[in-house]
């Protein structure tokens, strides 16, 4: 019998979204005077800071958003359960653009939201819902399949032949070249002044919208006291600037500013220089590898594609996860899936994930293509998922038979229905006809 004192999504009562400005304003509150404490001393609070977010996850707000699926234009609805209002407008703005209704449910707890579906989310699609790592391990196997939130990745220094002969690092030298650009290392405040509030802040607020998260200049302070500023200049004047932190002697490569956020100088370059001619002077200080930050766990993201022509390869994952269940198979949810091809976690290994019409024949040149859009140094494979035809059973239910593998090539691997209902299973009500893997070993 259910826990009466545990509320049913179902039955979640509709709140003024003025009621809960007080619970924001207070964990604001506290979170403005956690980090006003001196970072030496925050490792004693930081158990309470920890569960206080944990906590505050437990209890998620409800979303049914409707609208017009990005790409594809077609109708769709999902539930969203979420905690964190940068997650929420980002997902919104990766699966409809601008073309969305949202609707506040109210408030519930995270170990309902996939126990049983509520009413007011009859109809949607898919659920979707903000969790952390420590919450998974009592959400269960039929929670969903789990995203994550970020991944980490990293460069291997020096960059070899293969890197720097590629077409788009050379267009990065050329343009580096032809607009004079130069750089200057700098552990200057009034640099790090500039940076932060003519570069920085500009840059990321005009680049992500509504779906900005901007860092407080005491945490970008604090990494640029254990690092160091790139000052990119052109004809002596500076345009951008990357921050560069180090921690146990391996650099990170941070934040980055473009001055006032112009686009006429992203145009000519300043992001690629500011990128390239931090790794040239990483690798003339014999440094063997860099942290290249964080980039989104889809692998259509524009930050994570740009990474890959300088060789960037995945290398873990954040803490913060979304989980994704699909609970009806309609055209939407499948144009959902084409268009937004994912990272995924299974048995301890990151996975991508990309989906395939059922109209379109699974060939040796489509298996390319997908490989050389998607692929990503440091993912266990990249697993392209064809969708059934008329209505066909999920593939937890198929009794399906591989084909041999694609002659001459150890690359692609047909996967059985067991393996393949392994690795996607908890994705939910899907219809797969059948599953390739690329080995990522071989493409990188």
């Amino acid at each position: 019998m259910r826990n009466k004192d545990i509320p049913n999504p179902a039955e979640v009562v509709l709140e003024d979204r003025v009621s809960r400005r007080p619970k924001r304003h207070m964990y604001r509150l506290a979170r403005t005077l956690y980090h006003s404490i001196p970072e030496s001393l925050r490792a004693i609070g930081y158990p309470i800071a920890l569960h206080s977010q944990l906590l505050k996850r437990l209890r998620p707000e409800m979303w049914i958003i409707e609208g017009q699926e990005r790409q594809s234009k077609l109708r769709l609805s999902i539930c969203l359960y979420i905690t964190t209002n940068e997650y929420k407008r980002y997902l919104e703005n990766l699966i409809f653009g601008t073309s969305f209704e949202a609707k506040y449910i109210g408030q519930t707890w995270l170990w309902n939201a996939f126990r049983e579906t509520p009413r007011a989310a009859a109809g949607c699609s898919m659920t979707i819902a903000e969790v952390h790592d420590r919450h998974l391990n009592w959400m269960g196997p039929a929670a969903g399949i789990v995203i994550p939130a970020w991944i980490r990745g990293s460069i291997d220094l020096p960059r070899g032949p293969e890197q720097m002969n590629r077409d788009s690092i050379k267009t990065v030298l050329r343009k580096i070249m032809k607009q004079g650009m130069e750089y200057e290392v700098t552990r200057d405040p009034k640099h790090f002044d500039d940076f932060y509030q003519n570069m920085y802040v500009p840059h990321t607020t005009k680049r992500h919208g509504d779906c900005v998260h901007l860092s407080s200049r005491e945490k970008v302070w604090a990494l640029f006291e254990k690092g160091e500023l790139i000052v990119v200049k052109r004809h002596g004047e500076s345009t951008a600037g990357k921050l560069i932190t180090y921690k146990d002697g391996i650099p990170y490569m941070t934040h980055l500013g473009v001055r006032d956020g112009r686009m006429d100088l992203i145009d000519e370059g300043a992001i690629g220089a500011a990128n390239e001619l931090t790794l040239q002077y990483l690798e003339s200080n014999g440094h063997r590898e860099v942290h290249f930050g964080q980039s989104r766990g889809f692998l259509n993201d524009g930050v994570l594609q740009f990474k890959k022509k300088y060789g960037h390869k995945v290398i873990g994952k954040s803490d913060h996860k979304f989980l994704l269940k699909i609970t009806s198979d309609t055209s939407a949810t499948r144009a959902f899936l084409q268009n937004n091809p994912f990272i995924f976690e299974h048995m301890g290994q990151l996975h991508g994930a990309a989906f395939l019409s059922d109209q379109v024949p699974l060939t040796q040149q489509v298996l390319e293509r997908f490989n050389k859009q998607l692929s990503q140094a440091g993912l266990a494979q990249l697993v392209v998922f064809s969708f059934s035809s008329g209505g066909a059973t999920p593939i937890d239910q198929k009794v399906h038979t591989p084909p041999p593998n694609p002659p001459g090539s150890e690359t692609y691997e047909y996967l059985s229905q067991v393996n393949g209902q392994s690795l996607i299973g908890r994705l939910g009500n899907i219809a797969i006809d059948k599953v390739i893997a690329i080995n990522q070993a071989q493409t990188r």
